[in-house]
């Protein structure tokens, strides 16, 4: 009698837990989490597009006390131009709240030039070549798409000069190499894991440098300008994350 209630028992047992098997069979399953991008980490990539620049140039006085035509008076040159870099950065996420820094390298496709409306055979002369920035970037991010403003330092070799070859005859010294401000803003989306599509606009401004020449006439040793460059990047990017 012992070993049948025993077996009777342990049917029992059985059906009971098949019984809660087959219910908790019969609830629905819980989807999986779904996985958040993450912007943190560090990115390579390229940047292509277009500069809109001024190069102004203002008539200042020589070392003898006076003006090549006009002291203070100021003409500029327009320049449109491709520009091409190569980037590299780092980022950093907290919540949806998206820093870093960010460097690139590139060139300024720039060569233009003006006529000084008071003595039109003195022309502005400007040619842009390499350029490099050191930004800050900070943002907001909506999972796979981020919102970012960013600034920070601008250098460039824009080589503007001041020429006059008619007549009494000057060639200023290049501004070469200036360095001064960036600032801007971008879009950027994560449409694969590793890979991100970016468009950006970045103003910049680097100052005003002042330029000389020795010229032949006028007993003046040396004639000077002040030219000051500014202009606009609209560009567009790819960056591969690491």
């Amino acid at each position: 009698m012992a070993g049948v209630k025993l077996v009777s028992m342990m049917v029992a047992a059985l059906s009971i837990g098949s019984a809660h098997l087959a219910s908790a069979a019969d609830l629905p399953l819980k989807a999986p989490p779904l996985s958040v991008f993450s912007w943190t980490g560090f990115y390579v990539g390229g940047s292509f597009g277009g500069d809109s620049g001024t190069a102004t140039a203002t008539d200042i006085l020589a070392t003898n006390g006076l003006a090549w035509v006009r002291n203070g008076a100021q003409w500029s040159a327009k320049i449109r131009s491709f520009t091409a870099s190569a980037e590299a950065g780092y980022n950093w996420q907290v919540g949806n709240i998206v820093f870093g820094v960010e460097g690139d390298v590139g060139y300024l496709g720039q060569t233009g030039s003006s006529q000084y409306p008071l003595l039109t055979t003195t022309t502005l002369n400007t040619h842009g070549n390499l350029f490099s920035t050191a930004r800050g970037r900070f943002g907001f991010a909506f999972d796979r798409v981020l919102v970012y403003g960013t600034g920070g330092w601008f250098g460039a070799d824009f080589d503007s000069t001041v020429n006059q070859s008619i007549g009494v005859v000057i060639h200023t010294s290049s501004t070469g190499f200036q360095s001064g401000w960036t600032a801007g803003g971008g879009l950027e989306w994560a449409f694969a894991r590793n890979w991100s599509l970016k468009g950006e606009f970045l103003h910049y401004d680097v100052g005003t440098k002042k330029v000389g020449g020795t010229f032949t006439g006028g007993g003046a040793a040396i004639q000077f300008f002040n030219i000051k460059d500014t202009g606009d990047i609209a560009r567009a990017g790819i960056n591969y994350h690491f």
